[in-house]
């Protein structure tokens, strides 16, 4: 009987049966299940159409019409016999059929066969067998023995085959891998990004870079990493001046000649694009002999020469900025810093450096009294920051007289011994005319803050911020402060008056006298008003 699918339906028992393929040779015996898992030919669909129909004829005479048995061509062989048992089992790969070039994969066919119903008259202990009953007992305990030895050979062969099965598994997931990474591949071909034009994409990586002004080479940081994704990414970053254009040089590494020519290839790569190069001396310059500070300092010269943008932080070398036989090379050098724990700053600039517009000097451990080692070109400065443990106030008067051209004035911290007071009081009212300074920020400790206000005279000042150290002892310079915003004709807009009370009946003053003034103030933490605005 044929079903709809194109297979055949076979109704009845059958004794045990042999099918013959090419090289197989196939046992059955009730009750018994085969699976063909690949689409079966037509030639061997035939051969086993034969082989069950014979069986069913055979099996039709001995009267069972319980087992069914199927054929299908594209699906599975599949039969069954009277107690419902079902199992299946595949051929080895087998080619057939080589001239219609079809490589057909057939798996042994393996039989199960089922125990039969396991309950006997003996299924409880309350029975005492006789002899007679003692040799049929004998006998089921043989064929259970049997049985289990039969089930622990097929268990193997599904272990076995549960085994191949994750090593098929295993590889197809490998292949699965590769096909994935192919396939990103050639997606990557098309992407809109590699049709970026490299200007674009530059300026793409220039914005990847980090917050800060001066990078330390890190190679999972921008710009190395931007160098790791593929060629074209390469290239446009090493193409690209201004992501090489900022460097931190360790100088305790500067010994080593791979560190060295690698900060070389890292600036070189900037070309003609300005340098910002913060410089970290941690060497011990008490122990190092002359001849290595010598070394280094002859070594970062070049990089000191083409940088408009430098920090140096740690004890100065005298001869750092120029040599002796280049006394008349001009220095690129727009905005320096220097910073140090525990030496004073030593600078001297010999040689021209007519673009420095922006200093910042910072020792909070040394009390700076005089000018003597700190060589600037002072009348080119427009912004100056100085930041000491103590610094004179009459350092202060004299900085005005030399930085001419300032705009902005910030020093930390303000003071004057008995003498120092003696000269600055002694200064006629509004002798220090500055036409540039729009910006003071001072904080103050014995100061004589009266009296160097009534020495000034500053008609572009438009910012004044004042901090004190001691909130309840410094009185605020009421008068010196209205003569010296008088005398200048200042377009003053913002006073800031920090950590002194004592000012703060005068706000209302300087608000009827400048309009357009806002003042502000702070106080310590603990104080509930910590900060008022005034408009």
């Amino acid at each position: 009987m044929q079903n709809g699918r194109g297979g055949l339906v076979l109704r009845g028992s059958w004794p045990v049966t042999r099918l013959r393929t090419e090289s197989h040779r196939i046992s059955l015996s009730p009750p018994l299940a085969l699976a063909l898992v690949k689409p079966t030919p037509r030639s061997l669909y035939n051969l086993l159409t034969r082989r069950l129909r014979r069986a069913f004829r055979h099996g039709r005479s001995a009267g069972d019409t319980q087992s069914t048995g199927r054929v299908q061509r594209k699906g599975a062989l599949v039969a069954s016999g009277s107690d419902g048992a079902i199992v299946s089992h595949a051929f080895d790969r087998h080619p057939i059929l080589s001239a219609s070039r079809l490589s057909l994969k057939l798996y042994s066919i393996v039989l199960f066969q089922q125990p039969g119903d396991l309950g006997t008259q003996f299924n409880t202990l309350n029975v005492v067998p006789d002899p007679q009953d003692i040799l049929l007992i004998n006998t089921l305990i043989s064929e259970r023995n049997t049985q289990l030895s039969i089930l622990a050979l097929q268990m193997a062969n599904v272990d076995s085959a549960i085994q191949k099965l994750a090593a098929i598994r295993a590889k197809l997931e490998e292949n699965s891998a590769h096909a994935r990474q192919s396939l990103l591949a050639y997606r990557a071909l098309t992407s809109p990004a590699t049709r970026i034009p490299p200007e674009v994409l530059g300026e793409v990586f220039y914005h990847c870079l980090s917050k800060t002004p001066y990078i330390t080479p890190r190679d999972v940081e921008s710009p190395i990493v931007l160098t790791q994704v593929c060629r074209r990414w390469r290239a446009v970053a090493i193409s690209t001046p201004r992501l090489w254009s900022s460097l931190s040089i360790y100088l305790q590494k500067a010994d080593c000649e791979e560190y060295r020519r690698g900060c070389e290839a890292w600036l070189a790569r900037a070309k003609s694009v300005p340098l910002a190069v913060r410089v970290l001396n941690d060497i011990n310059m008490f122990a190092a002999e002359s001849t290595v500070v010598s070394s280094v300092a002859h070594w970062l010269r070049p990089f000191i020469t083409h940088s408009n943008d430098l920090w140096w932080h740690g004890p100065t070398i005298p001869t750092l900025f120029v040599s002796e036989t280049e006394t008349g090379t001009d220095l690129s050098l727009e905005r320096l810093r220097i910073t140090s724990h525990r030496d004073p700053p030593s600078i001297h600039f010999p040689g021209p450096a007519k673009g420095l517009r922006s200093a910042s000097l910072r020792c909070l451990n040394h009390d700076l009294q005089s000018l003597d080692g700190i060589e600037l070109p002072w009348d080119h400065l427009i912004e100056l920051n100085m930041h000491f443990a103590l610094f004179s106030s009459s350092l202060f008067v004299q900085l005005l007289t030399r930085c001419g051209h300032l705009h902005t004035l910030v020093i930390s911290c303000l003071c004057a011994d008995e003498d120092q007071l003696g000269v600055l009081r002694a200064l006629s009212p509004g002798l220090i005319t500055h036409p540039f300074l729009r910006r003071i920020e001072i904080k103050v400790i014995r100061a004589g803050l009266d009296a160097i206000l009534n020495a000034l005279t500053l008609p572009a000042l438009e910012e004044l911020d004042i901090c004190f150290c001691y909130r309840e002892r410094d009185m605020w310079p009421h008068a010196q402060f209205m003569e010296m915003v008088g005398r200048s004709r200042c377009p003053l807009r913002r006073l800031t008056v920090r950590s002194n009370k004592n000012a703060l009946p005068y706000f209302g003053e300087y608000m009827e006298t400048i309009p357009e003034l806002t003042i502000s103030t702070s106080a310590p933490d603990h104080d509930p008003l910590s900060r008022l605005v005034f408009r």
